[in-house]
């Protein structure tokens, strides 16, 4: 008698692909509870690798090296709160560690050149977790069901690889201009405060770039703010439809 082969949804691929990996690796599946989380890692990584690289091979700007090197510590800031979360939440700690959990620590560590080359390996490691989900339906899939989370790492995401980048460009767009801005501090302040939109506090820029570089600041805080209204709102609604639920019972 033939065996009906069963279906794919008839298994719950989609829908239970976490349990069937994590026996295949128990010391990282929290990971592929959110996708958008891990995109934002691999963009990191990628952003820290090039700048490091920069960093090394191109800039000669002692002013620029320092703006890499303090959106280095920023990042390696992240990548050690990411490094803490998922060994706590680990199943078997010790097999997070033995396998990607320590080149997470050392790739954490600012300012040690060997060690930073260790997020390399984060990436590769990124990669191959994204590979290992089913296909991009599935990471879709994830994603819509939770849209706040996706759309705070993509916020999160722009508005700090804008800031950073703008930091580092702007010095180069204004020299052989008399223009104030001229050092990492400088810059860094500027970028900080055109994404707030504030209207003094720091020098403007005179060349044409960094004037057109101010209004893309600008309209990227635009979308920080409306990502922060629109999260405030969207709590209140819900607040409200909660206490709504709980006095019709």
């Amino acid at each position: 008698m033939n065996k009906a082969v069963p279906k794919e949804e008839d298994l719950g691929l989609s829908t239970s692909y976490q349990e069937n990996t994590s026996s295949k690796n128990s010391g990282y599946s929290q990971q592929l509870r959110h996708p958008a989380w891990q995109l934002c890692m691999l963009i990191l990584s990628i952003y820290a690798l090039a700048s490091l690289s920069l960093e090394a091979l191109v800039i000669t700007d002692p002013e620029i090296s320092k703006i890499l090197v303090t959106v280095d510590l920023m990042i390696c800031l992240v990548f050690l709160a990411d490094f803490l979360f998922l060994f706590f939440t680990a199943t078997s700690k010790r097999s997070y560690m033995l396998t990607w959990g320590w080149i997470d620590l050392i790739s954490s560590i600012p300012m040690a050149e060997p060690l930073r080359w260790g997020r390399l390996a984060r990436v590769v490691r990124i990669v191959s977790i994204l590979r290992a989900v089913k296909s991009i339906r599935v990471i879709g899939d994830t994603i819509k069901v939770s849209p706040f989370e996706t759309l705070s790492v993509m916020t999160f995401v722009i508005v700090f690889v804008s800031l950073s980048i703008s930091a580092g460009l702007i010095l180069e767009f204004e020299r052989g201009f008399e223009s104030q801005l001229k050092s990492s501090s400088d810059a860094l302040w500027w970028s900080f405060l055109s994404v707030m939109n504030a209207k003094a506090g720091f020098h403007l820029p005179v060349s044409p770039e960094g004037i057109l570089t101010t209004v893309y600041l600008n309209k990227v805080g635009l979308l920080l703010f409306a990502y922060i209204n629109g999260s405030v709102v969207a709590w209140l609604v819900s607040s409200r439809s909660r206490a709504a639920s709980v006095v019709e019972e």
